[in-house]
């Protein structure tokens, strides 16, 4: 598939005016001479505030390695919170001055540890532990952290989609998947749109992942939200390379796509036309040429599609004429073979309530295959408008691809106008 989002919007550092605008103040006393203080205050005990007081000006004159000594010794000096806190702090400012990722990262740990950060600095912190992770490889690090943030922050669908993402790079599809789903899930419980991208990278990671059982909710998630030609035209095509059904079931593929307006270029109408044609529907197979021509899909002087007009053209007229008595001939039959193939002409030539009543004459009679003549019954009765019909007959189909591509089918029709 070409299409591809990266949800992950990873904070791959805090930002310094994040962890600068905290308000470092040796006592209440001295917090008291601010009328409005910006951020949290902090009681520092003396030891601490004087190894901070000379680590920040070592900052100052440019000695990063002086200032991270004395940051030691705040370290080994505190008592608090607030001591571990505003070392941590400190220690993050100086870690980003030296671009130090390793020790960026022991400051985000020692400050979410400290228990003294601020409630709105906890989710960039949980996110810088997640993005270090990421950074070096550690995957299982990375899923774990974005599931303490999705824990911490519940119901957050951006959390969820780039634990989803951490999931894929672990090669986990069936949890990337259903965290993708989750976070639709949440986006909806929030009566929010859900982005579009979001089903595709769903769908994509189960394709790629070559799950198929995955593969086919995705692709009826993303048509059913958006139910675009060209999302139906990749939900069938992947439907079609995933499971390789059989020519028949392939056909019908073909037919769902035409009546979602979802064929593309030559292959698209060529592929189906010559697949109708060589099946014995040449009213469908010249059907579906016109409509390429018409739609400037094909060349009609292209040799290739000409033949195949040609050909298809030149047995309409007998093909047609034949119906009525083949019809006859059908009802009146030891089995439903007649019954079907006559249902399949019929079906081709867009003459849906015949098609419809000859397959119920086909299942009736027996020695066909039901659960194609039930999906050609559930066609011709979606195409004909009866949707409570076609439901009816598409839940008839329980097993094999056909049970997947009914359910194509059935979308189609909660979609349709």
């Amino acid at each position: 598939m070409k299409n591809r989002f990266s949800a992950l919007a990873l904070c791959m550092a805090l930002a310094m005016g994040a962890v600068g605008t905290m308000a470092v103040t040796a006592t209440p006393a001295m917090a008291a001479k601010e009328k409005a203080p910006k951020g949290p205050v902090y009681k520092l005990s003396k030891p601490v505030q004087s190894a901070l007081a000379e680590a920040q000006k070592l900052q100052a004159e440019g000695n990063l390695d002086g200032a991270l000594a004395k940051l030691a010794e705040a370290k080994a000096a505190q008592k608090t919170a607030d001591d571990a806190f505003v070392t941590a702090q400190i220690k993050y400012n100086l870690a980003s001055a030296k671009k130090d990722n390793v020790l960026l990262e022991e400051a985000s740990k020692e400050m979410l540890a400290s228990e003294s950060a601020p409630a709105d600095l906890r989710r960039p912190l949980m996110q810088n532990l997640a993005a270090f992770a990421y950074q070096r490889g550690d995957m299982a690090e990375a899923i774990k952290r974005y599931q303490d943030l999705n824990a911490a922050f519940p119901g957050d669908p951006d959390i969820i989609v780039n634990l989803a993402e951490m999931h894929f790079k672990a090669k986990q599809a069936p949890q990337a998947v259903a965290m993708l789903q989750q976070a639709i899930d949440a986006k909806k419980a929030k009566n929010e749109m859900v982005p579009e991208t979001w089903y595709k990278r769903m769908l994509a990671i189960a394709f790629d992942s070559k799950r198929m059982d995955l593969a086919v909710p995705a692709s009826l998630s993303l048509v059913g939200a958006y139910p675009s030609q060209d999302n139906w035209r990749d939900s069938v095509l992947i439907f079609l390379d995933g499971v390789k059904p059989d020519d028949q079931t392939t056909l019908d593929a073909y037919r769902l796509m035409r009546a979602a307006d979802a064929l593309k270029g030559e292959s698209d109408y060529y592929d189906y036309a010559n697949s109708a044609y060589m099946k014995g529907l040449p009213g469908e197979a010249k059907a579906v040429i016109d409509e390429g021509v018409a739609k400037k899909a094909l060349s009609a002087t292209k040799p290739t599609f000409a033949e195949l007009a040609k050909l298809s053209a030149g047995k309409v007229g007998a093909d047609k004429a034949a119906l009525p008595k083949l019809d006859t001939q059908a009802r009146g039959a030891a089995n439903g073979k007649l019954a079907m193939s006559t249902a399949d002409g019929y079906l081709g030539y867009g003459e849906y309530a015949k098609a419809a009543d000859l397959y119920r004459v086909a299942l009736t009679k027996g020695s066909v295959d039901a659960a194609v003549v039930n999906t050609r019954l559930g066609i011709a009765l979606a195409r004909g408008g009866d949707k409570a019909g076609a439901k009816q007959a598409f839940s008839q189909v329980t097993t094999g691809p056909r049970a997947q591509l009914v359910k194509f089918w059935l979308a189609w029709l909660d979609r349709a106008a």
